[in-house]
C-alpha cells in the first residue's frame, strides 16, 4: 500500500510533479533540490537554509537552482509541502509493510522511534520549531501540520488491523506514542545514562499499546477526560 496512485494531501501541491508543458526531468530536478534542502535543514537548521547551500548540496549551479525556485520564500513553501508529504509517505508505507505481522502494534511503535531518527523527521522538526517565531514560515507550516495530522489519522484508519482500531483509546494511544517520541527526539534532553533511559521509554511505549495494563490505563484516561469535560 502506498501514497502513489492516490491523491493524498490535496491542499499541499507536489512540487516534484511536472507542470503543464514541462518535461519529466524538471520534476525530477525539483525533487533533487527539495531532497537536498531536507539534508541541509537536518544538518544546518532553518537559519542555515539558503539558496546557495541547497544548490551546492544538490550539485546544481545557482542559475539552475533559481530557475526552479527563484526566491528563498518559494523554496521554503515547496519544501514545507515536500517534507510533509514525505513524512506521510514514509509513515504509510512503513505501517503498510507491517500489516500481516502478528506483532503489528509493537513493530508500529518501533517504527515511530526509527522514523524519528530520519533526516525527513529532523527537517520537519526544524520547520516546526522555526515556525513558532517566523510568521512567514508559519503561514505555510500550520496548514501543513493540520494536513499531516489528518493524513496520519486517515492512514491509521485504513491500514491498522481491525482488532487494534476497535480498542478503546486507539487514537489516544497513537497520540501518546507520537508525541512522546517526537518530544524526546526534538528536545534531545536525555544526557545522563542516555541509552538506558531511551530503552526504557521505548519499552514503555510498546507496553502502553500492547499490554492489558496499558490499554486499561488508556481507557481510564479517556474516562477521566470525558468526566472532566462535563
Amino acid at each position: 500500500m502506498s501514497l502513489r496512485g492516490r491523491q493524498p494531501l490535496p491542499d499541499l501541491p507536489d512540487a516534484t510533479s511536472p507542470r503543464a508543458g514541462e518535461f519529466a526531468k524538471s520534476g525530477r530536478t525539483r525533487r533533487r533540490i527539495l531532497d537536498a534542502a531536507i539534508a541541509v535543514l537536518a544538518r544546518s537548521g532553518y537559519a542555515g537554509l539558503s539558496i546557495a547551500e541547497v544548490a551546492a548540496e544538490a550539485g546544481l549551479s545557482r542559475p539552475a537552482m533559481i530557475y526552479h525556485f527563484p526566491t528563498r520564500r518559494a523554496l521554503v513553501e515547496a519544501l514545507v509541502a515536500h517534507v510533509t508529504r514525505e513524512r506521510v509517505r514514509l509513515y504509510e508505507e512503513g505501517v503498510a509493510g507491517l500489516r500481516d505481522r502478528p506483532d503489528f502494534a509493537e513493530r508500529a511503535v518501533d517504527l515511530a522511534w526509527e522514523q524519528a531518527a530520519s533526516p525527513v523527521f529532523a527537517a520537519f522538526a526544524e520547520l516546526a520549531q522555526a515556525a513558532r517565531t517566523d510568521a512567514e514560515l508559519a503561514e505555510f507550516f500550520r496548514p501543513a501540520m493540520a494536513a499531516f495530522d489528518d493524513a496520519r489519522r486517515d492512514a491509521a484508519g485504513r491500514i491498522f488491523p481491525d482488532d487494534l482500531r476497535a480498542v478503546a483509546g486507539f487514537d489516544l494511544a497513537r497520540d501518546a506514542v507520537r508525541f512522546l517520541v517526537e518530544g524526546v527526539t526534538q528536545q534531545d534532553g536525555i544526557v545522563r545514562d542516555r541509552s538506558r533511559r531511551l530503552a526504557a521509554l521505548r519499552a514503555f511505549t510498546r507496553l502502553l499499546v500492547t499490554s492489558p495494563e496499558g490499554r486499561a490505563l488508556l481507557a481510564r484516561a479517556l474516562a477521566a477526560a470525558e468526566e472532566g469535560g462535563r
